[in-house]
């Protein structure tokens, strides 16, 4: 009697004995799940954010570009006219601000001395001030002469009132064609940053993420803080630098915790998991193995490691947007291997994979870090190159790629030879599309390849 009311009691206590073990399991799956979801998040956070910053830099750098180039033309004719007046040069320097809704005044100072400046009203005082006797102002200019090119300074508090960049110039110009040239002094345009950061798009938070700049004076790390503020650049999950003559700035993005979607919330998976325990386990086993399933590998090919058909085909519609907002070209490139399938056959499918992967490894050696580079199918590849302006340059890239690409591979001691025929087409020159741009760039590798057979 004793041992079947034991036997009683054990039956009884097994069932508690599994849900403790389903609660512990349950506890220990929701804390396990909600470690890879708060890295996954990070993660998705971190793409986000530098896709956001990408386009800050883009459209920072397009904007600085754009008016240091208008300027240019002023300097320009300084340099080959050193003994030009400033009735000739007001006309130049007008149209550089009519041309630009960042100017806000143009001076040039020959031999250090500001004698000249548009527009003149409200800048009356700065004519005859001497930059060596301006404790202020000296040091960022004696930098410009030092270097050699152009400094973008600032921002400064402008005694006109807001920010402003002041881009510095040192020019050098020759009293006959034949003598040596000389420091004629200095040329600077001052630009509204203001008006500049509201045109590129920047704000205090930028689709939910808190943007700082550091790097005053064109400083870097080194500099103080451009926009935004310290806080946000010390946790900022990723960080791009902004180029622009004679020096950079840095830029961070951290979320913004008010912008942050409740999906995101760091404790939801405890909340929903605690409140529905033995109904969530299973659902966060699936989870977990649809998280494992995407994790990474849907947008990369596995055997060379590259970004696959997909992966290049959204950064082709990002560039295409690009364009439409900044007017920056770029080309894309359709690769395809000759040859190739003599090797399988020759060799071995072991032999074919080492030169697939070779072929990916100097392609993306070729070209520059900020391009792409996709194996799209068996023996094909996709290069994107932005800033890609003319037929000239693209064909040289072309060129090159079948040149590094016909040079032999090793493989267990034999010299596998194979070459690459290459088309491209340049957006929006070519094609103002996406699919037109993918099939005439197609169709003239299709083209090149015959045009290499047929002279084989």
């Amino acid at each position: 009697m004793i041992n079947h009311q034991s036997d009683f009691s054990k039956r009884r206590l097994l069932p508690y004995l599994a849900i403790a073990f389903v609660v512990l399991v349950g506890i220990f799956i929701t804390e396990y799940v909600q470690k890879m979801v708060a890295d996954r998040t990070y993660q998705l956070q971190r793409t986000e954010a530098m896709g956001v910053i990408s386009q800050l830099r883009a459209r920072l750098e397009s904007e600085v570009n754009s008016v240091l180039f208008l300027s240019s033309g002023l300097i320009s004719y300084v340099t080959v006219q050193p003994y030009s007046t400033p009735e000739q040069w007001r006309p130049l320097a007008a149209e550089i601000v009519r041309s630009s809704a960042h100017v806000r005044n143009i001076g040039l100072a020959p031999d250090n001395v500001i004698r000249f400046v548009y527009p003149i009203h409200g800048n009356e005082n700065a004519i005859g001030l001497d930059y060596e006797a301006n404790v202020q102002q000296w040091p960022a200019v004696k930098r410009a002469i030092d270097k050699g090119e152009l400094v973008l300074a600032g921002p400064v508090q402008l005694v006109q009132g807001g920010l402003g960049l002041i881009a510095r110039t040192p020019i050098y110009a020759r009293s006959e064609p034949t003598a040596p040239s000389r420091y004629w002094g200095l040329a600077s345009v001052v630009i509204d940053a203001e008006s500049l950061f509201a045109s590129a798009g920047l704000a205090p938070i930028v689709e939910g993420y808190r943007i700082s700049i550091v790097g005053k004076d064109g400083r870097g790390l080194n500099g103080e803080m451009v926009f935004g503020d310290q806080e946000t650049l010390d946790k900022s999950i990723v960080t791009l630098t902004v180029d622009f003559p004679g020096g950079q700035w840095v830029m961070g993005a951290k979320p913004d915790s008010s912008s942050t979607p409740f999906w995101m919330g760091k404790h939801l998976v405890r909340l929903v998991a605690y409140s529905f325990l033995i109904v969530l386990v299973t659902l966060l086993v699936i989870l977990v193995r649809l998280y494992h399933s995407s994790h990474g590998e849907a947008m990369h090919d596995a055997l060379t490691g590259l970004p696959n058909r997909r992966l290049m085909i959204e950064r082709i519609s990002q560039l295409t947007g690009l364009n439409q907002r900044t007017g920056i070209k770029f080309a894309l490139y359709f690769i395809d291997l000759n040859d190739f399938k003599p090797v399988n056959d020759h060799y071995g499918h072991a032999a074919g994979d080492t030169v697939l992967r070779e072929v990916g490894r100097r392609l993306q050696k070729l070209v520059r870090a900020s391009d792409t580079v996709a194996r799209t199918g068996g023996d094909e590849f996709m290069v994107l190159q932005p800033a890609v302006n003319t037929e000239s340059a693209a064909q040289a890239v072309a060129d090159k790629i079948e040149q590094v690409l016909a040079m032999a591979t090793e493989y267990q001691g034999n010299s596998v030879s194979i070459s690459a025929s290459v088309g491209f087409a340049i957006f929006p020159d070519d094609a103002d599309s996406l699919d037109r741009l993918i099939m005439l760039a197609d169709d003239r590798m299709y083209a090149r390849k015959a045009e290499i057979k047929g002279t084989a």
